[in-house]
């Protein structure tokens, strides 16, 4: 990592620290993630410490550590207790994990999104199907300010709620597609107060905007460590208050299961046989963003940096930048229409057709996407990326529009 005085704390020069390829332009970390090479080689020796003695890390010693390493994600998201938070493996199981465990009654409601992830919205379509639930989905359309988000679920819970038999809302921390922050403590106050369940996924939260749980005490919250928290893939947390825990088991039941539960920390550490080496990367991964001046330091790089980047894509494409009058949509995603006019193409066939080209004849990467009537891109911006990155990428995207515009 970068300690020379000379240089600027953030950007392209820090390149190196991770194992991306030296010429590939990475404007798409919100997808996947990624993570500095010192924390790959102490996630090989967790690795390499397993398989010296498996029945000793894994009966025995492995417990303790990942209890250090909740410890010390709870502190990260302001939660006093740690044993409020599990690890699992990504998002979409810790939002399934809620959802298939909970116990909904015939006739109970849950709110959800157009917008919501499409695996989160598999999950609810799958309860549905089987007779658990019925869904009230709301479409939704930005760019929106946060008051008129919170006015359609308001609305929608005045519209479907007259029974009392909205169960939960599924809420989003920071949208997917299009990506862009959603105002989810407001949110999950405002259901909250009629009744309903918060669902918070926050897959994007953890690493790019705060996430403070003792502040607006959402019902459950999952968010990915692997996206922008410089964990290994797969490691996400869930956390659910203890007036909660009672609902929730893992997907895959350990052996002493009961009705009743064993305690939300025995059932989540013990489901079988897996690699909890992600989950230890926790620690270090901490002590690698502390060395670039913590959280705060890095979500206003990256966030100034998205702002900047987006404007200039926008500006050299000549469209625009999703934002509202308020400027709360932006974190360090940024999303830019772009002059994308297929003529004989599906809209499936764009978006595969988009990656692929930009991907291999390009060697850059951000997603295309269609909402409200539109073509957009949703970039990402990270601590090794700077304003050239956005250069090339505003000029790989025309390239890629120019082709698929036949």
């Amino acid at each position: 990592m970068a300690t020379n005085e000379n240089k600027p704390i953030f950007g392209r020069h820090l390149r190196p620290d991770f194992l991306l390829e030296s010429k590939y332009v990475p404007l798409n970390h919100g997808s996947f993630g990624t993570y500095p090479r010192s924390i790959h080689k102490k996630f090989r020796e967790f690795q390499d410490k397993v398989e010296e003695h498996p029945d000793r890390f894994n009966r025995i010693e492995v417990n303790p550590l990942l209890r250090k390493n909740r410890e010390q994600i709870a502190e990260i998201i302001n939660c006093p207790d740690p044993s409020d938070v599990a690890f699992v493996h990504n998002a979409s199981m810790g939002m399934a994990t809620v959802l298939r465990s909970f116990p909904f009654e015939k006739g109970d409601k849950v709110i959800h999104f157009n917008s919501t992830y499409v695996n989160v919205n598999a999950t609810l379509r799958y309860l549905k199907d089987i007779g658990q639930i019925e869904l009230v989905t709301v479409d939704i359309k930005y760019p929106l300010s946060d008051g008129e988000v919170l006015d359609i679920i308001r609305a929608t819970i005045q519209q479907h709620n007259q029974e009392g038999k909205i169960r939960m809302a599924v809420l989003d921390a920071i949208i997917a597609l299009p990506g862009v922050l959603f105002p989810y403590e407001a949110a999950s106050r405002l259901v909250q107060e009629h009744g309903i369940l918060s669902l918070i996924d926050a897959a994007h939260a953890a690493g790019q905007i705060p996430i403070d749980v003792s502040s607006f005490d959402p019902d459950f919250l999952v968010s990915n460590l692997h996206k922008w928290f410089y964990t290994p893939r797969g490691s996400c947390i869930l956390y659910a208050p203890k007036r909660n825990q009672r609902f929730l088991h893992p997907l895959a039941l350990e052996h002493n299961y009961t009705s009743e539960g064993n305690g939300f920390e025995q059932e989540f550490w013990n489901y079988g046989a897996h690699d909890h080496c992600t989950f230890l990367c926790v620690g270090p991964a901490i002590e690698y963003r502390k060395s670039l001046g913590g959280e705060d330091a890095i979500r206003e790089y990256c966030h100034n940096l998205a702002v900047e980047g987006g404007n200039l894509v926008a500006e050299r494409l000549g469209t625009q930048v999703m934002d509202n009058q308020d400027h709360t949509l932006i974190g360090s995603m940024v999303n830019v229409e772009i002059p994308l006019y297929p003529k004989t193409l599906r809209d499936d066939e764009v978006t595969t057709q988009f990656i692929n080209k930009i991907i291999y004849e390009q060697n850059c990467m951000t997603p295309a996407f269609k909402h409200n009537g539109k073509w957009w891109v949703r970039l990402s911006a990270q601590i090794y990326n700077d304003i050239t990155d956005f250069e090339y990428g505003a000029k790989a995207i025309e390239k890629v529009c120019q082709d698929l515009s036949i």
